[in-house]
């Protein structure tokens, strides 16, 4: 069974802001930069959030 898409959003939404808080996400120069790096985070935890594990 599979994460809702609420979920997935929410739980993407707190692993970011933890990231943040935690300095896990790569500050740049502009804010700009930052922001694509952050997007890139939650992206990536939305995309990959079902995907089953390797063994």
């Amino acid at each position: 069974m599979g994460v809702n898409e609420s979920a997935k959003y929410q739980l993407a939404k707190t692993f970011t802001e933890l990231a943040i808080q935690n300095n896990l996400i790569d500050k740049h120069a502009t804010a700009t930069e930052t922001a694509k790096e952050v997007t890139n985070f939650f992206n990536t935890i939305v995309k990959t959030i079902n995907k089953p594990t390797e063994e």
